[in-house]
């Protein structure tokens, strides 16, 4: 973060840089927040180093930042990505923004709507009310009759940082007959296709899209399988469109796929979620890791275990060594009643989702916890 601000302006200081970060202004609860500062050093990216705490501290403290009442770390990490590389932002023009009648949904203001337009807007400050207002009213945001949150939101992954999107564009994406299934418009295919597509604008060739769906790869059991198809767009998340089928056959023949003798989409699913907006990944890793000892239970594969250690490494790449896993399951605060306990551990790493491996530690304290305790135990 600190290098970010002196983009292009040369080599921190140090002693300024470790003063910067030494600022009480920093602090929640008494302890350094990094989502904090990330804010403020985004807005500052290559405009060099903050160099004024006052500035800082008068800017937390306006009232704008407590929508209900407290002040909002999100509200403010939404504004922070409009304001990206652009300074920091004036009170007058963003106490006037945040209250606009367009961000609220059944009176009471949206914050998630808010930060649909911030990813459009990121880096490209704060947007025109006329222009939200009017976006808002588009008639191709109704789905079933209902404004759908998530059709907005998919065409603003498309266009995060680069600007509001326009009618014509949207109009014309979403009248292509391939997003068609059973002759119903699919949302969720929709949206697979703009995952890849995220940042790096619309989809511009229905042509493309319809090829891709006609693809043989797609097929499970003969039927075309859109769960297969999202586990290889997770992979592709942000990197554009799929270039090559046989690629993905080729990856789909793995024989490390195979479960008693049959194809796993489970299997396939638990380490592409891993790998979301990585690329694909390579075999010979794949193949090393299913074959750790460490996923056994009683001498068999577990994939159930697998999946645990999985979702904590969620879009941040294949594990890349057996031993700590082997070190997490040997921890005694796994053991209930004397006995491991997958629950006990399901449980504790679903908190981690997408956060990287456990530490013991923190671990122990959780789990000791005197209101765990029903009836004594």
């Amino acid at each position: 973060q600190i290098t970010s601000m002196c983009n292009r302006k040369g080599v921190p200081d140090p002693v300024k840089a470790a003063e910067i970060i030494e600022w009480d202004c920093w602090k929640i609860d008494g302890t350094f927040s990094f989502e904090l500062f990330r804010a403020f050093s985004s807005m500052r990216g290559g405009r060099g180093l903050i160099n004024d705490q006052a500035q800082v501290v008068e800017m937390l403290a306006w009232e704008c930042w407590q929508p209900d009442g407290e002040f909002s770390m999100e509200l403010l990490r939404t504004v922070s990505s409009m304001m990206s590389r652009r300074g920091l932002p004036d009170k007058d023009t963003l106490t006037a923004m945040l209250a606009w009648d367009c961000w609220k949904i059944d009176g009471k203001f949206s914050i998630e709507l808010l930060r649909i337009f911030s990813s459009m807007m990121n880096g490209c400050g704060i947007p025109q009310k006329e222009k939200v207002e009017a976006i808002l009213a588009w008639p191709c945001w109704q789905v079933d009759g209902k404004f759908s949150f998530d059709l907005l939101r998919t065409f603003s992954s498309m266009s995060h940082s680069r600007g509001l999107i326009k009618q014509t564009e949207v109009e014309r994406v979403l009248s292509w007959s391939c997003w068609q299934i059973d002759g119903k418009f699919s949302l969720d295919l929709l949206r697979i296709f703009s995952s890849m597509k995220k940042s790096r604008g619309l989809l511009d060739n229905e042509a493309q899209v319809q090829a891709i769906l006609a693809w043989d790869c797609w097929k499970i059991d003969g039927k075309f399988s859109i769960e297969l198809l999202r586990t290889f767009s997770n992979m592709m998340n942000g990197r554009g469109l799929f270039k090559d089928q046989n690629r993905i056959k080729s990856v789909l023949n793995w024989p490390c796929w195979q479960l008693k003798g049959e194809f796993s989409p489970e299997l396939l699913r638990t380490i592409a979620s891993m790998m979301g907006g990585r690329g694909l990944f390579d075999k010979a890793q794949v193949e090393w890791i299913l074959s750790w000892s460490c996923w056994k239970i009683d001498g068999n594969f577990s994939l159930e275990l697998l999946r645990i250690f999985a979702s904590m490494m969620m879009s941040k790449g294949l594990f890349d060594d057996e031993a700590p896993i082997k070190t997490i399951l040997t921890w005694d605060c796994w053991k209930l009643d004397g006995k491991f306990s997958l629950r006990l551990l399901r449980i504790v790493a679903s908190m981690m989702a997408g956060r990287g491996l456990l530490k013991e530690a923190p671990v122990e304290q959780l789990l000791s916890w005197p209101c765990w305790q029903v009836d004594g135990k």
